[in-house]
């Protein structure tokens, strides 16, 4: 169990004692990642410090209603040494990409705020609990301890992702305490409607196509307990779709009444991006953790390093086989 209060107590000195600070997080931007970045940064202006968000990365549609995506700055475009980086939602600095990683270490001072138990501890401050179901409720319960009020962004961004990485708080990490967090926040008059309508009610058209192209290549393993999709580069150049468009469709086949375990291998020009969900009793994490990946018991992701989909198929379902 970590020491909130005391770790806060050092970011919290950190902060005053830095002016230029940097925040970011993880590439593939998720509501979790975006939420907590626009809430720190919110939160380090409305402290009065020059906070810029490093971002090497496209925003989804669906997450541009949050506030302080205004302060984005790629890093093509920072030439200076930052007081403070903090790096949120990452569970170790290469997550973060190169680029970012370079102006990571060349910060004066570091900070690592996370939830992911495969979190390195990389930064000179690491705030990491792996008990909580976001790094946005981590987050709110940091804010909490140092007494820092709230505004209606903020809110909203760490409502965002505590919805997103709680799958609608629907999640086994989720636990009365997030429950009471999110309706703390409520207190601050977020738009429930804004953050429904954009993050759960506006599927593009060539989102759903590619839906629609990935369902059509599933196939089931061990009396349906197993399924696997496959998104291609055709799919993605036939659908017309955005690279964020695959989100959401490993959920969609976890959700199939007999499945246990769903993969996603989503094709890319030099590997194969591995998404897995699970149920009840597979742990992902040990089953990415064979292909250069991590994360959470019942959400994990990882590379495999060819672009042999079948293969790449026939091994991940063989590493899956011995967690049935």
């Amino acid at each position: 169990m970590i020491n909130l209060k005391e770790l806060s107590s050092e970011l919290k000195k950190l902060i005053y004692e830095s002016e230029n600070i940097a925040v970011a997080s993880h590439l593939n931007p998720d509501g979790d990642n975006l939420g907590s970045v626009t809430a720190m940064v919110g939160m380090l202006k409305k402290l009065g410090k020059n906070a810029v968000y490093v971002l090497d990365d496209t925003i989804p549609n669906s997450f541009k209603f949050l506030p302080n995506l205004s302060y984005t700055k790629s890093p093509d475009n920072i030439n200076n040494v930052f007081d403070l980086f903090i790096a949120l939602d990452s569970s170790d600095e290469n997550r973060m990409g190169e680029n970012i990683k370079k102006i990571f270490k060349a910060s004066k001072k570091t900070v690592n705020i996370d939830h992911h138990f495969s979190n390195t501890k990389f930064a000179d401050l690491n705030i990491v609990d792996d008990k909580s179901p976001a790094t946005c409720e981590v987050l709110a319960r940091i804010f909490e301890s140092l007494d820092l009020k709230l505004n209606k962004e903020i809110a909203t961004s760490l409502f965002t992702g505590l919805s997103t990485d709680t799958g609608s708080f629907k999640y086994s990490s989720v636990n009365s305490n997030t429950f009471l967090i999110a309706s703390n926040l409520f207190k601050y008059d977020i738009d429930i409607n804004e953050v429904t309508v954009n993050v759960y009610q506006s599927r593009s058209r060539q989102k759903t196509d590619l839906l629609i192209r990935a369902m059509n290549s599933i196939e089931y393993f061990d009396n349906d307990k197993i399924a696997v999709v496959f998104v291609t580069k055709d799919d993605m150049e036939k659908s017309k779709a955005e690279k964020a468009d695959a989100d959401g469709i490993v959920e969609f086949v976890r959700d199939i009444d007999t499945v246990e375990l769903a993969v996603l291998l989503k094709e890319k020009d030099d590997c194969i991006r591995l998404s897995l969900r699970s149920k009840s009793y597979i742990d992902c994490t040990k089953v990415a953790s064979k292909f250069n990946g991590g994360g959470h018991v019942r959400a994990s992701g990882g590379t495999i390093n060819h672009t042999d989909l079948n293969k790449a198929k026939e091994d991940v379902v063989k590493v899956a086989e011995e967690q049935l």
